[in-house]
């Protein structure tokens, strides 16, 4: 019992003796290999990822660059709603040319709206410009461009395209038949 007595004042002792409190077993070890150089505390005990290097002054030189460069904070939030709304306007501007289209009041913008929607391959944007075509409705008419994007509607698989361009064909003169030849789809 008198050993146990010891043992325990001395763990007390010890424990309250240092002025500073350790609060882990890393903490202690520093403090006593700190206490163990009067003080300091070497590169290995600091910076455990490079345990070869015993004192500071074998660390290489770092090159310091003064410029530094700052990665650009991207806001999706707002480019999915440009993207959104920009979206959203492309679809308002072809209802607007359909409806300019219906009530023949065909304008420029319009045309350009059709003409966007037939770079991207619209079918139905295919299909109208070459209506359009045929029957000179907006646009001075034209038979082997209405024919040709029939042709070309037909190949997106628009429902009576091969009809239409049938009838647009008809209705050619034998030189614009002949001209069709020169013509590339």
């Amino acid at each position: 019992m008198k050993k146990n007595k010891i043992i325990f004042y001395t763990l007390v002792s010890i424990f309250f003796s240092n002025p500073t409190f350790a609060a882990s077993l890393d903490e202690i070890y520093r403090d006593i290999v700190r206490d163990d150089n009067s003080g300091y505390l070497p590169i290995f005990v600091k910076n455990r990822t490079r345990p070869e290097l015993l004192f500071e002054e074998e660390l290489p030189k770092a090159k310091t660059n003064l410029q530094t460069t700052q990665t650009p904070v991207v806001n999706l939030t707002n480019e999915y709603k440009i993207k959104a709304d920009a979206k959203k306007a492309e679809e308002e501007n072809w209802k607007n040319a359909l409806k300019a289209i219906q009530a023949n009041q065909v304008t420029p913008k319009d045309l350009k709206v059709i003409d966007e929607q037939i770079a991207k391959n619209n079918p139905q944007a295919i299909e109208i410009k070459a209506w359009m075509y045929a029957r000179g409705q907006g646009i001075k008419q034209d038979l082997i461009s209405s024919f040709v994007l029939y042709r070309k509607a037909e190949k997106l698989g628009v429902k009576d395209a091969l009809k239409n361009a049938a009838q647009v064909y008809k209705s050619m003169s034998r030189e614009q038949r002949e001209s069709l030849a020169q013509v590339k789809e």
